[in-house]
């Protein structure tokens, strides 16, 4: 039965005296075992709670509430049961790649499809019974988002490192003929699933449109601590272009045939190659852009509905830092230059250089505390310092290194500002209009999404 961790000043389950330690056995007299039973029973606007409280006793709770009102509490897991860990041994996997004494959570990598519908997490598939894929279309669990890399059964057998791989596209077929919609991802790996593997992949995905609604490609990412694992290199400009090209190709016969170009180059390859990225109709409703497709576009296109809204002068002097990685940084620059005229606003471009992870690693997300520190230290002149939210955990303030956001800003000896990892949060954050900026978004899943890793890759 599913044991709560904590709960929610202010919450219902406070309301009806939960506490930590009770267990939930039953909701409407549905047995809950894992998170995919309690999030379905719970919509009800009219609930009866079976409850096994820590000291034992039994109570049956009565409760009227709204449609999308939660009970307010968290889990010991955040599938409420055990997560569904990954047995893969993939070419690529991010946990292989990182430093040995970090902290155990991001040792840890998920596989579970229910983390998947919910959070949105990249599955590979390979753990799933055929019971799972009967209570996925059962319950039309949609979308999932799948890691498939490539469609050749040996060659993903070999990619993934797990002897059910090479079945993808029969699972796939099953959901599809259930009406499940997936977004797909391949990590490119050069000399091994791109070129002629990564046309078959894409023509082969393609037949399950508009179920399989979108895939991704996204160049791998190597970091420094790859002792003893696969042989891999990084995709050169050269190769980013010829990916480009390929799926843009693709694209062009999609868009004649279905309406939908279906298949994305990430940003990363357009910047790799020094290529301007596609316009927004291209990226298909933007179903992809937490997984680095299409950020871009949206950066500039945003940027562009805001130069209205940009003051000729500040009443007050303002000189500001903004930090980011190696990869978004002449995006930056370009939300940077529309503010270079605004009066008493002076603002900073800070480029990290991954240390941590090693310099071939340029995305922001993956930028740590302690390179900030180490690299802002004596350089930065400006009074306040600007990060994205996408380098700290989504649940606590807490970089990949584990510095807290408070010893970064102590370290500096400057206030550190969070902010959305867009152009508004850039425009509004250096104005100082932070008012009109929306909450910081956060989950109530914290393991699953900031702590453990999936099948993403590392990016």
């Amino acid at each position: 039965m599913p044991k709560i961790q904590s709960v929610r000043p202010g919450s219902l389950a406070e309301e009806l005296e939960l506490e930590p330690g009770d267990e939930i056995r039953t909701i409407n007299g549905q047995p809950i075992k894992d998170i995919i039973d309690y999030q379905f029973a719970i919509t009800d606007e009219a609930i009866e709670l079976e409850v096994i409280k820590a000291n034992g006793e039994e109570w049956l709770l009565e409760v009227e509430k709204e449609y999308d009102e939660s009970l307010g509490v968290e889990w010991e897991h955040p599938t409420v049961d055990r997560i569904k860990l990954c047995h893969n041994k993939c070419v690529f996997c991010f946990v292989d790649q990182i430093p040995g004494n970090m902290r155990q959570t991001l040792n840890m990598r998920d596989d579970d499809y229910r983390l998947s519908f919910l959070h949105g997490n990249f599955v590979t598939l390979t753990n799933l019974k055929q019971s799972d894929l009967e209570r996925i279309a059962k319950l039309k669990m949609s979308p999932l988002n799948i890691s498939v890399h490539t469609t050749n059964p040996e060659l993903r057998n070999f990619m993934v490192g797990h002897k059910k791989a090479g079945e993808i596209l029969n699972q796939i077929a099953y959901l599809a003929e259930h009406e499940i919609e997936m977004n797909t991802q391949v990590v490119l790996c050069p000399g091994m699933n791109d070129g002629a593997e990564l046309d078959r992949t894409i023509r082969e995905l393609a037949v399950f449109w508009p179920h399989v609604r979108t895939l991704s490609v996204v160049p791998v990412g190597l970091t420094k601590h790859r002792r003893g694992l696969a042989e891999l290199r990084s995709v050169t400009p050269e190769e980013a272009a010829a990916v480009i090209d390929q799926v843009e190709a693709w694209q062009d016969k999609f868009l004649r045939e279905k309406g939908a170009t279906f298949v994305h180059a990430a940003d990363e390859f357009y910047v790799l190659a020094g290529r301007e990225v596609p316009p927004a109709e291209r990226y298909d409703e933007f179903a992809q852009t937490e997984n680095g497709v299409g950020l871009i576009r949206n950066f500039l296109d945003e940027l562009e509905d805001l130069k209205g809204d940009i003051p000729s002068s500040l009443s007050e002097r303002r000189h500001v830092a903004v930090v980011t990685g190696v990869s978004a940084a002449d995006t930056i620059r370009r939300g940077i230059r529309l503010l270079q005229d605004v009066q008493n606003l002076r603002v900073d471009l800070h480029v990290i250089q991954n240390d941590f992870y090693g310099h071939m690693v340029t995305v922001a997300g993956l930028i740590t505390g302690s390179d900030i520190v180490a690299q802002l230290k004596d350089s930065c002149r400006a009074d306040l310092v600007m990060i994205p939210d996408i380098m700290l955990k989504d649940d606590a303030d807490v970089f990949l290194d584990d510095y807290t956001l408070e010893q970064v800003s102590q370290e500096l000896g400057k206030p550190v500002l969070v902010l959305p990892a867009n152009a508004t949060g850039l425009v509004k954050g250096s104005l100082g209009m932070t008012e009109k900026l929306p909450p910081r978004r956060r989950y109530e899943a914290t393991l699953a999404n900031g702590g453990m890793f999936g099948c993403a890759g590392i990016r």
